[in-house]
């Protein structure tokens, strides 16, 4: 079994070189936390395969005004020796272009996974805590 302590470690710097990278507008860098066969199941969309289709899913965010993203990691579930399952919470800004910076608050749960000697997000899903419009 995994030691949640090292884990928590682990994901936590994952987790943070996403943030930046996503801060900086890399998003080749933020999509590097995926596994090969990753899959995203963003809100009100279709659930997305593969790292190139979540890079260009990404970059359509960026392109489209997210500019931050924030993780913070709520519980950690060790899954055998190589998942794992973590549930958080998010803060996005948003500031399109000539627009209003807007936030959007949310939560998350991502299935990791042990691939090619590190941490990576295998499933990725997540969506607001706002109420509807």
């Amino acid at each position: 079994m995994i030691g949640l302590g090292d884990f928590r470690a682990k994901i936590e710097a994952v987790n943070k070189g996403f943030m930046e990278a996503f801060s900086r507008g890399d998003v080749a860098a933020a999509t590097a936390v995926y596994t090969a066969g990753a899959r995203i199941l963003p809100p009100n969309a279709e659930m997305i395969t593969g790292k190139q289709a979540i890079q260009s899913f990404w970059q359509g965010a960026m392109d489209m005004g997210v500019k931050e993203a924030k993780l913070e990691t709520v519980e950690l579930m060790a899954m055998g020796e190589d998942m794992a399952c973590e549930i958080g919470k998010y803060t996005l800004k948003i500031q399109p272009e000539g627009g209003e910076t807007v936030t959007d608050n949310g939560k998350y749960v991502v299935v990791w996974k042990y691939e090619d000697g590190s941490w990576k997000w295998d499933i990725d899903i997540w969506n607001t805590s706002l109420p509807a419009t």
